[in-house]
């Protein structure tokens, strides 16, 4: 499949409010940045590598969706597959370990920090965060949208298409945000917790990694319509092969995760839960 990373295409008016939303982003984390620079009595930055990852997870977006890789998908399984796993395990930890709320918290004045810790506290979202529901929720739907009839649906319907990139990246980023704990939020599971969470978002991706190495035929049909029957089940079989592959490294990024603050610089805001102000942390 030629053209992966030089073909740019954007997926039509809702694929270009969906990049123009993504640059916006990384336009907000830089001000954001030199904004609590400013506000810091005593001119501390915000920690270059954080700021590297964010917009390296951003980057990793924008070319999942709108590089050659985004283009192929629409007639290729392999690609599709593959800006899949951009989106779940490279774009998304790297969002996370960015460390977005914890830079809210530096940049916000009182006010505002004690508002963005509330809602970090709040029951919605501390059920969202949490590696049992926040794992669930991904792999469920890990699940459904691989069903053919839904999976059909995102190739030839473009709202629904960027819908499914949205969703991915939410539920992924939820799953991430307690494992890699740059943000200050309730739940800060343990090393042996965070290994289950990720093997247990692991088993439904393996098991359609499995369900389409095994299947005899094609089992979307526009990629049928698009190659052939024989090709789309070869190009299908391939896919599955990817997405096993690319799932086994998740493990290992988890377990290399609690090292992660020995990189940043030392802008470590905590937050009370009770009163909602920040302290420097270690």
């Amino acid at each position: 499949m030629p053209g992966f990373l030089t073909d740019w295409e954007l997926d039509g008016t809702l694929g270009l409010i969906f990049s123009a939303m993504t640059l916006g982003i990384g336009v907000l984390y830089l001000i954001a940045a030199e904004i609590g620079r400013r506000r810091d009595r005593r001119g501390r930055r915000w920690p270059l590598v954080r700021t590297a990852s964010f917009v390296g997870g951003l980057a990793v977006l924008l070319i999942a969706t709108d590089s050659g890789i985004g283009v192929e998908a629409d007639d290729h399984l392999t690609a599709h597959m593959v800006e899949h796993m951009l989106i779940w395990l490279a774009a998304a930890p790297l969002l996370v370990a960015g460390a977005p709320m914890r830079l809210a918290l530096y940049a916000f004045g009182r006010r505002g920090r004690r508002r963005l810790s509330a809602m970090l506290h709040s029951a919605a979202l501390v059920a969202l965060t949490g590696p049992v529901l926040s794992t669930f929720v991904f792999s469920a739907v890990v699940v459904i949208s691989h069903l053919p009839g839904v999976y059909d649906l995102t190739l030839e319907d473009e709202p629904a298409h960027v819908a499914e990139h949205a969703v991915y990246l939410l539920t992924a980023c939820l799953v991430w945000a307690p494992l890699i704990g740059a943000d200050p939020l309730p739940h800060r599971p343990r090393a042996s917790a965070r290994c289950l969470c990720v093997l247990a978002c692991m088993v439904p991706m393996a098991a359609i990694s499995i369900w389409m190495l095994a299947a005899g035929s094609p089992l979307y049909e526009p990629y049928e319509a698009a190659l052939g029957a024989s090709a789309a089940a070869a190009d299908q079989r391939l896919a599955g092969a990817i997405m096993l592959a690319a799932a086994l490294p998740a493990l290992a990024i988890a377990l290399w995760m609690p090292t992660w603050k020995l990189l940043t610089l030392s802008i470590d805001l905590t937050v009370k839960s009770k009163e909602g102000r920040p302290e420097w942390g270690r």
